[in-house]
């Protein structure tokens, strides 16, 4: 019976080591393709690293070059060039050091009231009284502390009469009601006319504008009242034929001005803010000829920043 003993012993040494042997290779396989992993992550991490700052080099020269060509039309975005540079400057201008490539120049053709001076007037101690025009410098004013008692239509009568304005009840009021609520205010912007220029007699709207000026300085004694000119339409609008046109514009804009200049108050030529060269407002200033874009109402809002 030894003999059978001996016999399975060893086939029992045999399969350990089979065992043993096939763990090792299973081990050896494990650690080398976890060794390639990392090898080949290795790389990789170099490649993309090398890449992304070859790229922002040739991007950062490409755009000094270009800038450095035109004006900007914009402070946010550098202007295109109006000519493709050769391949001997773009080699050239990648192969020199940041403080040799050219600067850009500085624009020259911002709009002036493209952007305020005083960046910190949050206009916290202002209110504005108007129409539909002063309803868009509400909707894209970016000053939240400014107070706004204004309606689509509103005119220089019906905001004693109309009940247009939000109360600080939820209740809806005239302006006189808004203005009785006791807020005193350091600024008061009054812009009203253009619902008004096809009345038949302006005397009738410088007897309500007086009445409103007294009434501001009955709830707000300090205040500075600033007398506004009414905006000027476009050329397009002003073909139109009916009483919203640049002349009539105009024409109450000296009632106004004189009215400010006899009664106290500040006259405050916001249409030179936003009038060209023809005293009209630009086609591209609005899509109705009367009530202005974002971005003319930021230059209404900015020449009242910089004058006020």
């Amino acid at each position: 019976m030894r003999p059978k003993t001996d016999k399975n012993a060893k086939q029992r040494s045999r399969v350990r080591l089979h065992q043993s042997l096939f763990t090792l290779c299973c081990f050896v396989c494990v650690v080398f393709a976890v060794g390639w992993m990392i090898h080949s992550a290795g790389k990789r991490t170099v490649f993309f690293t090398f890449s992304s700052a070859d790229s922002s080099s040739r991007n950062s020269s490409s755009t000094a070059s270009n800038s450095s060509s035109l004006p900007q039309s914009d402070s946010s975005s550098s202007a295109d060039s109006s000519s493709v540079p050769s391949a001997d400057s773009s080699d050239s201008s990648e192969s020199s050091s940041a403080s040799d490539q050219p600067q850009p120049d500085t624009p020259t053709d911002l709009h002036p009231y493209s952007a305020p001076k005083d960046l910190n007037d949050e206009l916290d101690d202002a209110l504005f009284i108007g129409d539909s025009r002063t309803v868009g410098l509400y909707n894209n004013c970016d000053r939240p502390k400014a107070t706004f008692y204004c309606s689509i239509g509103l005119n220089i009568q019906t905001c004693f009469e109309t009940q247009s304005i939000r109360l600080d009840n939820g209740n809806m009021g005239t302006v006189e009601d808004a203005l009785a609520q006791g807020h005193k205010f350091g600024r008061v912007y009054i812009n009203f006319g253009t619902n008004e220029m096809g009345w038949p007699y302006y005397d009738s709207f410088i007897q309500y504008y007086a009445r409103l000026v007294q009434t501001i300085r009955q709830y707000s004694p300090d205040a500075k009242i600033y007398a506004e000119s009414i905006l000027p339409v476009t050329g397009s609008r002003a073909m139109q034929g009916d009483a919203i046109n640049n002349e009539n514009v105009r024409t109450l804009n000296e009632y106004i001005q004189r009215f400010a200049n006899e009664n106290g108050c500040v006259y405050l030529a916001c249409d030179s803010a936003v009038a060209d060269d023809n005293g009209q407002l630009p086609e591209e200033a609005s899509t109705d000829g009367v009530h202005l874009s974002i971005e003319y109402c930021k230059y209404w809002l900015n020449y009242i920043i910089d004058n006020t």
